[in-house]
This record gives structure tokens, sequence and C-alpha cells, in this order.
């Protein structure tokens, strides 16, 4: 119910799932507590902030270099996830832009310049059918 709508009242959520409100607030903090829940935060319509492109970087780094590379796109802001993946590519970056010319200034200018970035290749999306942040359903 918090993935779907992290603004419900602990009541109405305890109505739902059969506790009482206190009952509610004690399940959650235990969450919170476990590193369960993380936090909470509001869904942004990239499209309505001028945001309309989608891509992904494909980035191979020098050996011993994967770390420095991830922290430096961590503090861009048009990165919105990072991963380190096995084989090649060494990094997935996600980016959002508000058209082609930024992608290809942020892949050329920016990232293709860092120190430790042997390649960098960009794939933008077509059209995105799902995108959600994950929710196992405990």
């Amino acid at each position: 119910m918090l993935n779907e709508n992290a603004r419900v009242s602990f009541r109405k959520m305890g109505e739902e799932v059969g506790l009482s409100t206190s009952g509610t607030i004690r399940r959650i903090k235990k969450l919170e507590d476990e590193g369960i829940l993380e936090g909470y935060t509001a869904v942004i319509n990239p499209e309505r902030v001028g945001q309309s492109v989608t891509a992904f970087l494909n980035i191979d780094t020098k050996p011993g270099e994967t770390g420095r590379v991830a922290g430096a796109l961590s503090r861009s802001k048009e990165v919105c996830e990072i991963h380190r993946t096995t084989g090649s590519p060494d990094l997935i970056a996600k980016i959002r832009a508000e058209n082609l010319s930024e992608v290809d200034e942020f892949v050329e200018e920016r990232v293709g310049t860092y120190e430790g970035v042997r390649n960098v290749t960009a794939v933008v999306t077509m059209k995105t059918y799902k995108e959600q942040l994950w929710s196992p359903g405990v």
C-alpha cells in the first residue's frame, strides 16, 4: 500500500490489512528499523518537467577505475541509475534529458572525457512500457 500511495493514513492502512492504527504504525516502524523501508519519495513525471528522452549508457572502464567512474556519474543530475554489470559493459547508467542533443553532449563532452572511461555508447529508448520503483510485496 505504501508503494502505491505513501500518503495513505495509518488508520486506512490498518483497516485494509486488519490491524489497529497503532499496530500499523508499529509494523511500519519495524520495516524502517530493519532497513526494508529506506524512505519515502515523490515520483516525478519526467516528460512533464521537460526530460522526455531516456537513454542507457554502456560504459567500459579502464582496469580498477569502475568505482571512480561510478562516483563521477553519481554526481550528475542527468543520471537516474548506475549499475555495475558482469562482463561488458562495466557500467550501465540510465539518464534523462530534454532532447537528443543533450544526450549527445552528456556522452561526448562529459562522460567520454572522464578519466578511467575507455568507451561509452548510448542506447536511446523509443517508448517505455513499464517503469516503477521495485516492491517485493512485503
